[in-house]
């Protein structure tokens, strides 16, 4: 019995450990989200800042929608499982749609936060049609 539990308790932190995506900044500090537009919080999405600009894909994928607002661009990436990535808050993209990425590699720039002295980006994992909570590498930041 105690076997059984050590086996289960070991699988359990192998899925844990294995299950955690690099941050898509290097020396990614995540800013917890008090509130948003609706007065609750949004626990699947993950607001990252860092003194590094570059932004790193976490997973090999396709982009499938680069979408331009007034101030930023956000990639929309699909990987092979039809699972989405969306960076958002990027000040300058290096791919265009139907683009191959690969797993860390360089997406585009973050902008620049004067709030938080720092570059900041959004990011959110969508698994197929509904977003969802995901274990990123990145230090936690009141």
């Amino acid at each position: 019995m105690k076997i059984r539990i050590l086996i289960a308790l070991f699988l359990h932190i192998n899925c844990w450990f294995f299950s955690q995506h690099r941050s898509p900044l290097n020396s990614g500090r995540i800013i917890l989200n008090k509130m948003n537009l609706y007065g609750h919080q949004d626990e699947t999405k993950n607001r990252i800042k860092s003194d590094s600009s570059q932004v790193i894909s976490v997973s090999n994928g396709e982009v499938v929608k680069i979408i331009k607002s007034d101030s930023d661009y956000s990639l929309i990436i699909r990987n092979d499982k039809n699972n989405f990535f969306i960076y958002s808050n990027l000040s300058k993209t290096l791919l265009k749609e139907n683009d191959t990425v690969d797993k860390n590699e360089l997406l585009g720039l973050a902008n620049y936060d004067e709030y938080y002295a720092s570059y900041v980006i959004d990011f959110q994992f969508w698994e197929k049609d509904e977003s969802v909570k995901i274990d990123l590498k990145c230090t936690k930041s009141n």
